[in-house]
């Protein structure tokens, strides 16, 4: 853009404006010394100058110095320093500009700014810097001149930045008043030039456009002198301008000299220059136009008389020329003409010398040779005289005029050409004599050559009359072979004569060599006729061998269908309806197949390959019989195609049924899993929901519970499956049978998925519940840590008022701040960890949940932010209070390891007193005590140490003020704790010590036990040791007593000796010790062996007693923990079980109490005074009394908190009269102020409430328990709560802080409620614990037991114990359910306290909700009660059993009421929708309460309710909808039959049928229906309702035509082929299969359906519409495959007129039944039948009469006979008279017939016995001349013979132009009957395709016949129409005269009830719209043929 703008200046003479600047300037005075002068504060720089003495052009512009400003494209640009005089607001630029703008514009460039359009001089240097020189000035001067401008480097100093630039060359300048003086002179000087010339402009402007505009209206059309005047005027306006110009510049120049003050006029002047450019290029572009206008019309003058002048002289030199042409061409003629004949002459008298030359050469000889020799040089002379005559007249003839010349030419020309044929003539005679020789010889040579050529002529002759047998049509092998014998040495004959005759061609000259030519152009003609006949012969012979293509094609082929049949007959077995046939039925049928289909797919791949072969072999026929044998093949390979295709489909349908009796098991189990799988994902649609958190807490939990139950069942299927799918992927050999597991795989995995994503959206509802709970709990969290963060901001920061008063910081207590600072820290704490939870639960939430926990965790961010600025507000306070706090606490801990220490020394004190070995007993105890004060120290030692380092790392944070000191003595408390440290090891190291000792002692001890055991053991066992020993007769308590003792025995021992080997370890290095242990360990063997002696008689009686025990035990133990349980579930029933109403109790109490003290304030009364108010004075108060007083009170008090409900009231009586007597006694009145306190944090008890002022009373350790009947009070002036109260304990009384003014808890209130959680959670704990460890020891026991012998009591007794196990798993059931309850409920009881104190706000929400969710819920109700009639109404039906459903009496009275009562309800389904809405506006606007939020949802919710309502609704009239069409269709069948029976018994066509019933009108009434079906059903009619409601079923309001007809009339498609069979029992011997039935075969039903019993499957008798075959068929296969699909009656529509004909093959004219129009819908009576044809002949001929040419018929593709070959005709052979009568002796002869001539026999031949000849008597085709012919001589010669190449016609029949015939408009003319055809080529075959043909009836007329099925002629009707023209519906058939009822709009749907029907031209339907359900007539197609309708296509699989 920059180029072309800066182009566009550039053009403006911008040159012109640089010389105003620069030009006739002088040099200011003392300029150059400025700049010489400079020197202080030198930059680089660029000084202009010039060499140049010329200063015309402007060069003082640019003179001058420059400093850089800046870069620009990559490169420093700069400025001139110097101003301009004059023109001081004109910049000079140096820079450069880069290619971006073409190369034009590239390069160093001056100008006004960087990139500007004013440029005035330029360098295409790319240097780095400008250059010196090379510029060229002005910019687009052509070259650059040497010096006249010089570039080059200077420092510049500080001169003057104004000071004018020097001139070129110096001027002096005018001084003092002279030059005043003169300056006055020359202002108004130029004053008046200025004017002048602006009066010369405007007058030259006003003359010039005046011109310009006369000039702008000349066009082509102009005449010459109007456009001749506007040029001169132009020409004149040029010249005048021309002068202006010339005086404004030197008006300008003259302005130049005035210097300074002529520079405003120099710069009007300058003004005026470009007002004179345009003008000029306005003058310049019109002066070229009127020249072009100018030229163009004097051109277009002269060329007119030009060619006038022209024509004249033309005419004159025609007529000139033309008579000079005429006169000398018959002298030319006649030269000519004299030459020829000398020519002719010559060859007349040679002739005879050449054709019998004399003998010898004689004088006779010599003359003659001479006198030709003389006449040819005569000959020659006239010739070359002729020629040189034309020559000279054609050179004349070549300046005549055009059309003489033309003429002459041509005439000339003709001449010359026919005295070149005489001199080629005359050539050969020129030497003749001397040639004469060589010429009689060549003569000979040549007669040789020709007899020769005759000889093969003759030859040639003989083949050809020998394949002229292939005219009349095949030749047989023999003919071909002869004629092949003879062609082969013609042929051989006739080449080597061509060679010999090319070889004298080369050698001969003259006459001789034309003879030779013309010899060899004869042998060439004759070799192409033999060619012909090799052609013909070829053609025969590959014809032959076509025939037998053909012939064994049709055989294989047919092979293949017939091997294609055996598949089908090999198929049946499975064909039958049976899919999984019994295994060794299966076997034996699947062998079959497959042996059927191996040998059809090897038929079918053998023809195949041969069809592949010969079709490349027709390929090298001739074309002929390559495009006939190519299209024969070719419908052969399609049959085959149609046959490998079923072999196909055969074998993939073999391979599935090989499979799918592999696979019949896997799939069953799969479809089972599939099914467990629907109700899964039906049961996790809840969590599909896309507001998935408006599902209400309950439904997500009972969706996880039922899902998590269904996907159980789900796996568990699914392992099922894959069980079985394992063990067929094994047996599984085959591809298909791979592939159908694969398949399987793939339902497989996508159960899988299924059963993946149910769980992963029931995990989601998992979260969601888990994230709202979250949301709830850490909402508490962080609000109430923003509250205590808010109430520490208002201590720490200055209000509103002391920032007023400039107070920056608040005075807070140290005491406060230390609390502070504990918020701060636990602040973050919980916070932090809350934005954890919040941020943790967020990542998988729901949007909006997400988005409710990001706005909390951001609350809590917030918080956080605000702590972190609190803590930088107090920091300094802060820091100091938070250290003292530390070191005070530090040394608290040091302090308490001390007094671990001294703890330590008393625990020892035992081991110091001297005895060495105290009783075992006491040093245990003392161990004990050591070990426990070695806790403690270890304990306060870490405990110590981990806050010194915490607490010093957070001092180092501090400031160092603060930080050093507090670490210095962390330092010396740290040194404490390492010595406290020091002295706990040296007393664990003792300890260890003194503990292996007594370790040994207590080893001794153990063995001491154990044998006492043994010696206890031997006497007991002693007796069983006896003679008699184990068989002795003993004591179940003797026996048991020593089992026992011997277990116990063995324990002790063992125990005893493992005790005694580990302590040798501890004994290491005391030898002593080691001793004591290995005399320990003896002792021990000798027990073992004592005890070894009765281990074999205990183990005889060990297992039974250990069995009864182990059973005893383990029914001891479920006792135990059933009664736990038990005691347990009575024990939390209050909280569980009973809504924990006992404890909201208390909390009304609390309230009543809490009210009471404010009145008791208020009043400044007692607790005595208010009994006695509510006992009315009364000494008791009884329960009326008291809950009367209680009902009035929140009236009178204004506390609407006491309004309780009458039974809440009787119940906090109750809860206060402990004694249970009925009325309150005084203390038990009071008891309802008494409060309980437990002291969570170690807090001071003072003597007064205003901290400041009271005195400590004493300090109330954490744990206390405080009691009180007064109130809380909160102290204003410091935020803290108080309350006066005593210290359970200490017996102290006083005033203590419940809370902090940060929200410190100090003490926490003691509730019935706690109490009793308190109490239950250690009892749930300890029977959770006991069940556990009761689970545990039978899961040990039963370990135990696993190894005991199958025998073994053991073994029963395991069994046993299995059985208990069950019971522990229920208790364990048990109690988790319970402890889940106990927590669930102690969760909620704050919400529940929480709503029972805000009752009284909850109820005043509750009332505003109310307002709003109130109309909603009254229509709610409204619609619930309509929705639960309708339920009502419909569930009579839908609870029905399908057997039920099928005898129910009033189906028809449950739908209408159905029907009635859903209209009620979508009325009130809208109501409530609008009601909603509403509603929902009302809502206020900012912060919505509890009650609203919940009033919004229950409208959500009743939104939700009338989306299930209207689901339900709709669900229950489908469900009733749905039974009666269950009705509908169980009835119709039977009707049905009764129909079909009535027809079949009259004879009745449905249509008939149909006309009996309605009486001829157009419908069967309900009330004729109902009758009709009770009349034909006699005694077994259906239940008179169903009946009517089949009726509406199929039609309301009657049944038509169509109706009736689809209902009487059932069809079926074949899906899948089956078998057709003779009768319904399949397994029948007799059962006969008549054909498969094929996919796609439409069946009308006949019979059924009925069940075939045996195996189970529906069967129907129909007939196949496609041959009428009639038998029985299976409906579904006994797995469910179905094979028949039913569908409506197939119905056509015609596209074109096309004909309907009687017969399905005929095509003769009678054959037309009709023609069917456009629209008219068709019936399908049979078909589609596939019809297939013989090949046609056809013949190509030529009309005798008239000799037309063209194709004709012979034979049609019906068999239909056109023309047959005609005997009658014969041809001369040679040249015969016809006479007038048949005598010759007496006869005249009416003409000769010449050979080859035709006539046709009349009579005859008859034989004329005495002449002995053959006589016919004939007419002439020639000229009908009639006569008789002699056609054998007596002689034997034939004169006439039959011909064989005519026909004669027997029909009329068309003539066509081509084979095969295209198209209907290649007829040249049809022949008529009797007309005589010559054949030219052919017959040939013409073979047509198959045909797909219907039987049809019209719906019109009734007209019945067969079509032709294509896409042109018919397409499948459906009785709906779409509009696609808008057309009005009327109320009658006539359109005329009729009434419009609506106009239909493009687009809409009308279904047919009658037509369609002509009126006139057009054609009308009578319809029913969809939309509205108007009836009427409407147009389809109007008179001009235009569409208004089309109809829909069938629905998919009709």
């Amino acid at each position: 853009a920059q180029a072309i703008f800066r182009t566009h200046l550039l053009a403006q003479d911008s040159w012109g404006i640089m010389r105003n600047f620069g030009g006739g300037m002088q040099r200011p005075a003392g300029g150059a010394g400025a700049v010489a002068a400079a020197s202080a504060g030198k930059t680089m720089g660029y000084k202009v100058s010039s060499q140049s003495k010329n200063d015309e052009i402007g060069l003082q512009t640019l003179i001058g110095d420059y400093e850089e400003k800046g870069t620009n494209h990559g490169k420093k640009y700069y400025q001139k320093v110097q101003k301009i005089s004059g023109h001081e607001n004109v910049k000079v630029f140096l820079y450069y500009w880069d290619g971006r703008d073409g190369a034009d514009f590239s390069g160093w460039w001056f100008g006004d700014q960087v990139g500007g359009s004013q440029v005035w001089a330029k360098s295409p240097s790319h240097g780095a810097t400008p250059p010196k020189t090379g510029w060229k000035v002005p910019w687009d001067a052509p070259t650059a001149v040497a010096g006249i401008l010089l570039v080059e480097p200077t420092a510049l100093g500080g001169g003057t930045a104004g000071a004018a630039a020097p001139s070129v060359a110096a001027r002096a300048a005018p001084t003092g008043a002279a030059a005043g003086g003169a300056a006055g002179a020359v202002t108004a000087s130029l004053q008046g030039r200025v004017a002048e010339a602006e009066a010369k402009v405007k007058a030259i402007e006003a003359a010039a456009q005046e011109v310009i505009g006369n000039a702008k209206a000349m066009t082509a059309t102009s005449d010459v002198g109007s456009i001749t005047e506007c040029q001169e005027a132009l020409a004149a306006q040029q010249k005048e301008l021309v002068e202006v110009q010339k005086s404004l510049t030197q008006d300008i120049t003259e302005a130049r000299k005035g210097g300074a003050p002529a520079t405003a006029f120099m710069t009007q002047l300058s003004k005026l220059s470009p007002r004179l450019r345009v003008l000029q290029t306005s003058l310049t572009a019109e002066v070229s136009k009127i020249r072009g206008l100018s030229a163009k019309a004097t051109a277009g003058a002269a060329t007119a008389k030009k060619l006038a002048d022209s024509a004249a002289a033309n005419k004159a030199a025609e007529e000139k020329d033309s008579k000079e042409f005429e006169d000398a061409l018959p002298g030319i003629k006649e030269i000519v003409g004299s030459a020829e004949e000398a020519v002719e002459g010559i060859v007349v008298m040679a002739a005879p010398l050449i054709a019998d030359p004399p003998d010898d050469d004689g004088e006779i000889l010599n003359r003659a040779t001479e006198e030709v020799e003389t006449a040819a040089t005569e000959a020659q002379s006239k010739i070359t005289e002729a020629r040189s005559s034309i020559n000279t007249k054609l050179q004349a003839a070549r300046k005549f005029a055009p059309e003489t010349r033309k003429k002459a030419l041509a005439e000339f020309s003709s001449l010359q050409q026919k005295l070149t044929e005489a001199q080629k003539k005359l050539n050969p005679y020129k030497a003749f004599k001397k040639e004469f020789k060589a010429r009689v010889q060549a003569r000979k040579q040549l007669q040789e050559l020709t007899d020769k050529l005759s000889a093969q002529e003759l030859e040639v002759e003989k083949v050809k009359m020998m394949s002229s047998a292939a005219e009349a049509g095949q030749m047989s092998e023999e003919e071909i072979s002869s004629a092949e014998k003879l062609i082969q040495p013609a042929k051989a004959a006739i080449e080597n004569l061509l060679r010999t005759i090319d070889q004298k061609l080369r050698q001969a000259e003259g006459a001789l060599k034309e003879e030779l030519s013309g010899a060899k152009d004869k042998n060439i003609a004759l070799k192409k006729d033999l060619d012909g006949v090799i052609a013909v012969l070829t053609k025969q012979r590959q014809s032959a061998a076509m025939a037998e293509t053909l012939r064994a094609a049709s055989e294989k082929v047919d092979k293949a269908e017939a091997s294609l049949a055996k598949c089908q007959e090999a198929e049946m077995p499975f064909l039958k309806g049976i899919e999984v046939l019994p295994g060794e039925e299966s076997t034996k049928a699947l062998t079959e197949c497959e042996k059927a289909a191996s040998a059809a797919a090897a038929a079918v791949s053998q023809a195949n390959s041969w069809l592949k072969s010969k079709l490349a072999e027709a390929k090298k026929m001739v074309k002929e019989l390559s495009t006939n044998v190519t299209e024969e093949l070719t419908a052969h390979q399609s049959r085959l195609e149609t046959v490998s295709k079923k072999v196909a489909d055969f074998r993939k349908e073999t391979s599935e049924r090989k499979t799918a009796a592999l696979l019949a098991e896997v799939l069953e189990a799969m479809s089972t899993c599939e099914k467990k799988m629907g109700a899964l994902s039906k049961v996790a649609e809840v969590f599909s929901n896309d507001n998935l958190e408006s599902v209400t807490t309950e439904e997500l939990k009972e969706g996880i519970a039922k899902s998590s139950e269904l996907e159980t069942e789900v796996s568990h299927a699914l392992l099922e499956v894959r069980r079985i799918f394992a063990q067929k992927q094994k047996e599984a050999k085959s591809s298909e049978a791979i592939q159908g597991l694969q398949k399987l795989q793939t339902r497989i995995n996508t159960a899988q998925s299924e059963l993946a994503a149910s769980k992963k959206a029931a995990g989601m509802g998992e979260k969601l519940i888990k994230g709202k709970e979250v949301l709830a709990e850490e909402e508490v969290k962080v609000s109430k840590m923003e509250e205590d963060i808010k109430n520490a901001e208002k201590k720490v920061k200055p209000g509103e008022e002391e920032a007023a008063l400039g107070i920056e910081e608040a005075k807070v207590s140290d005491e406060e701040i230390e609390v502070i600072a504990k918020l701060f820290g636990e602040g973050l704490t919980t916070l932090k960890a809350s934005t954890r939870t919040l941020d943790g639960n967020a990542a998988q939430a729901p949007p909006s949940l997400k988005t409710l926990l990001h706005k909390l965790a951001e609350r809590a961010k917030a918080t956080v932010s605000k702590i972190n600025e609190l803590m930088a507000l107090t920091k300094d306070q802060r820091e100091r209070v938070m250290s003292q706090a530390f070191l005070r606490e530090g040394k608290e801990k040091v302090d308490a390891i001390d007094q671990a220490l001294e703890k330590v020394n008393d625990a020892e004190l035992p081991f110091l007193k001297g005895l060495e070995v105290l009783a075992l007993e006491e040093t245990k105890s003392t161990l004990a005590a050591s070990d426990e004060a070695a806790a403690a120290v270890h304990s306060a030692v870490a405990a110590a140490r981990t806050f010194i380092a915490s607490k010093n790392l957070e001092i180092k944070k501090f400031g160092e003020a603060t930080s050093k000191p507090a670490i210095e003595e962390l330092l010396q408390l740290t040194e404490r704790v390492n010595a406290g440290s020091a002295k706990l090891g040296q007393f664990k190291k003792d300890t260890e010590q003194r503990r292996k000792a007594a370790l040994i002692q207590e080893a001794g001890e153990k063995v001491n036990t154990a044998l006492e055991a043994v010696k206890k053991l031997v006497e007991i066992g002693e007796p069983f040791l006896g003679e008699n020993g184990a068989s002795g007769e003993h004591s179940e308590e003797d026996c048991l007593k020593l089992v026992e003792v011997m277990k116990e025995s063995s324990a002790l021992l063992t125990e005893a000796g493992s005790f005694a080997l580990a302590r040798n370890k501890d004994a290491a290095g005391n030898q002593t010790q080691l001793n004591n242990i290995k005399e320990l360990q003896g002792k021990l063997r000798q027990g073992q062996s004592d005890v070894s002696k009765y281990k074999k008689v205990a183990s005889t009686y060990e297992a039974k007693y250990a069995a009864k025990k182990v059973i005893a035990d383990a029914d001891e133990h479920l006792e135990n923990i059933e009664k736990e349980l038990t005691t347990l579930t009575e024990a939390v029933a209050p909280l569980v079980e009973e809504g924990a109403q006992k404890f909201l109790v208390d909390v009304c109490i609390d309230l009543v109490a809490s009210v009471l003290r404010d009145q008791m304030k208020s009043k400044d009364s007692s607790m005595e005074d208010l009994y006695r108010d509510f006992s009315g004075g009364a000494g008791t108060l009884n329960k009326d009394t008291f809950c009367s007083y209680l009902e009035k009170l929140p009236a009178e008090l204004s506390r609407e908190e006491l309004e309780f409900e009458a039974d809440r009231r009787v119940a906090i009586f109750e809860a206060l009269d402990t004694d249970k007597d009925g009325n309150l006694s005084l203390p038990e009145f009071k008891a309802i102020f008494l409060q309980k306190f437990h002291c969570v944090k170690e807090i001071t008890l003072t003597d007064g409430f205003d901290v400041s002022k009271s005195k400590t009373v004493a300090k109330v350790p954490a744990g206390t328990e405080l009691e009180t009947s007064s109130g809380s009070q909160k102290d204003e002036s410091n935020g803290l709560t108080r309350i006066e109260c005593t210290a359970v304990g200490l017996d102290k009384t006083g005033w203590v802080t419940l809370s902090g003014n940060q929200g410190t808890r100090f003490v926490e209130p003691i509730t019935s409620f706690s109490v009793f959680v308190k109490e239950m959670e250690p009892q749930v704990e300890t029977v959770h614990k006991s069940i556990g460890q009761a689970a545990n020891w039978f899961a040990t026991k039963a370990k135990e037991l696993q190894s005991a012998p199958k025998d073994s009591p053991l073994a029963t007794a395991r069994t046993d114990l299995q059985k208990l196990r069950g019971k522990v798993s229920v208790t364990q059931d048990g109690l988790s359910k319970l402890r889940g309850k106990f927590q669930l409920a102690k969760r909620d009881f704050p919400k529940k306290e929480a709503a029972v104190r805000n009752a009284h706000v909850l109820r005043k929400e509750q009332k505003e909700a109310d307002a709003i969710s109130g109309p909603a819920k009254e229509k709610l109700a409204a619609l619930e009660e309509a929705m639960a009639a309708m339920t009502e109404a419909a569930k009579t039906m839908q609870t029905l059993s399908a057997e039920e459903v099928l005898s129910f009496a009033s189906p028809l009275t449950t739908l209408e009421a159905c029907e009635n009562q859903f209209k009620v309800v979508s009325k009130l389904l809208e109501e409530m929708k609008t009601v909603t809405k509403e509603q929902q506006e009302k809502v206020p606007a900012g912060k919505r309460t509890t009650a609203m939020t919940e009033a919004l949802r229950s409208l959500q919710a009743g939104l939700r309710k009338c989306e299930l309502v209207k689901k339900n609704s709709t669900g229950a009239l489908d469900a009733v909808k749905k039974q009666c069409a269950t009705i509908a269709d169980a009835k119709a069948p039977e009707v049905r039959a009764l129909f079909r029976k009535e027809a079949q018994t009259k004879s009745l066509e449905a249509e008939a049928y149909f006309l009996q019933l309605s009486g001829g009108s157009d419908k069967i009434s309900e009330e004729t229906f109902c009758k009709l079906v009770a009349d034909l059903a006699g005694g077994d009619a259906p239940v008179p309702e169903q009946v009517k409601l089949l009726c509406r079923h199929m039609q309301a309001g009657g049944w038509g035509r169509r109706t009736f007809q689809a209902f009487v009339q059932q069809y079926f498609k074949v899906v899948k082929g089956i078998a057709i069979t003779d009768c319904l029992d399949i397994a029948s011997a007799q059962a006969k299969t008549l054909r498969k039935a094929e996919v796609d075969e439409v069946i009308e039903l006949l019979e059924g359906p009925e069940t075939d019993a045996k195996v189970g499957i529906t069967r129907i008798r129909g007939r196949s519409l496609m041959d009428s075959v009639t038998g029985w068929i299976t409906l579904k296969g006994n797995q469910g495959t179905p094979f028949l699909q039913e569908v409506e009656k197939p119905f056509y529509a015609c596209q074109v007129e096309t004909p309907l004909e009687k017969e399905i093959k005929s095509e003769s004219g009678d054959n037309v039944v009709r023609a069917l129009k456009p629209e008219e819908v068709l019936e399908l009576v049979e078909g589609p039948r596939k019809t297939t044809f013989e090949p046609g002949l056809k013949v190509k001929g030529k009309a005798v009469s008239d000799g037309a040419i063209g194709w004709f018929c012979v034979r049609d593709k019906t068999g239909t006979v056109f023309a047959e070959a005609d005997n009658k005709y014969y041809s001369c052979t040679s040249s015969i008279a016809m006479t007038d009568n048949f005598d010759i002796k007496d006869c005249k002869v009416v003409r000769k017939l010449a050979a080859g001539e035709l006539f046709m026999v009349e009579e005859g031949p008859v034989q004329v016995e005495d002449a002995g000849i053959s006589r016919v008597k004939g007419k002439s085709l020639k000229d009908e001349a009639v006569g008789w012919v002699t056609i054998k001589g007596n002689a034997g010669t034939v004169y006439a013979e039959a011909s064989n190449k005519h026909f004669c016609i027997l029909q009329d029949v068309p003539l066509t132009k081509r084979f095969p015939t295209l198209s209907a408009g290649e007829e040249v003319r049809v022949l008529a009957k009797g007309e005589a055809m010559q054949v030219l080529e052919g017959p040939k075959e013409e073979n047509f395709q198959p045909e797909t043909r219907l039987k049809v009836k019209a719906l019109s007329d009734g007209a019945l016949g067969w079509i032709t099925k294509n896409k042109a002629t018919v397409k499948p009707w459906t009785p709906y129409y779409k509009c696609t023209t808008a057309t009005p519906v009327h109320d009658a058939a006539a359109a005329e005269g009729a009434t419009v009822l609506r106009q239909v709009e493009v687009g809409e749907t009308f279904e047919l009830l009658e037509g369609p029907m002509q009126d006139g031209e057009a054609i009308r339907i009578k319809g029913k719209a969809e939309k509205d359900g108007v009836a009427g007539f409407v147009t389809l197609r109007d008179s001009e043929g235009k569409k208004h309708f089309e109809p829909l296509p069938p629905a998919s699989g009709n």
